[in-house]
């Protein structure tokens, strides 16, 4: 009894293991601070001097324009301000999950309890959107439907077009089917913003 015991506790404690391993050393676990918006997914952090981009998350080009009911509005520009003015003279708390080819961070990020990008995406600022080797976020993708549906920001333009596509080598893995939910299970939720206090698990 006594060895099967033992045997199902290290059981048990294998995929935390095999979690930890995953995480490379370079990632810090949590960054916070005061930001400077690049574009419209990536900002950098003042004391650092980190890049991080939003994980998750595309958004027009800075140059892209969009025409919304005959009028023609700078969506690249307008993305990069509604980040500043979500950010300004605000503490970021990002929680880094890997890097991308570019090795800036990919994170998490929140001002307070607003995630960043899944609010972006809500109001129709920017994409649910996953580079290969990211990992996905299901619910942005519900919260995508919604906006699209509803006609808010970007797609309230037909003539815009991805922000990928200007790119060819940037090739998302998976666009929207418009079925995933936006359950608390698969939501990021902000570090708490003390260094003791331990993070909480993330899909």
């Amino acid at each position: 009894m006594k060895v099967i015991t033992i045997s199902m506790i290290l059981l048990a404690l294998a995929p935390m293991g095999s979690l930890g391993q995953a995480r490379s050393s370079d990632i810090p676990r949590q960054i916070f601070g005061k930001v400077q918006v690049i574009d419209g997914t990536t900002f950098e952090f003042i004391k650092s001097r980190q890049l991080v981009r939003l994980a998750g998350f595309e958004a027009p080009r800075l140059k892209q324009v969009a025409t919304s009911d005959g009028i023609t509005w700078p969506a690249g520009e307008v993305t990069r301000a509604w980040m500043i003015l979500r950010t300004l003279g605000q503490d970021v708390n990002c929680a880094p999950i890997g890097r991308d080819t570019n090795n800036n961070l990919i994170a998490h990020c929140f001002v307070g309890e607003t995630n960043l990008a899944e609010t972006a995406i809500a109001e129709g600022i920017g994409y649910a959107f996953n580079y290969p080797n990211e990992p996905q976020i299901p619910a942005y993708f519900d919260f995508e439907r919604r906006a699209r549906g509803l006609g808010l920001g970007i797609w309230s333009s037909a003539d815009l077009s991805p922000p990928w596509l200007n790119n060819v080598s940037q090739v998302p893995v998976e666009q929207s089917d418009g079925q995933a939910q936006a359950s608390e299970a698969h939501r990021p939720h902000p570090c708490p913003s003390f260094p003791t206090a331990p993070c909480p698990s993330r899909e």
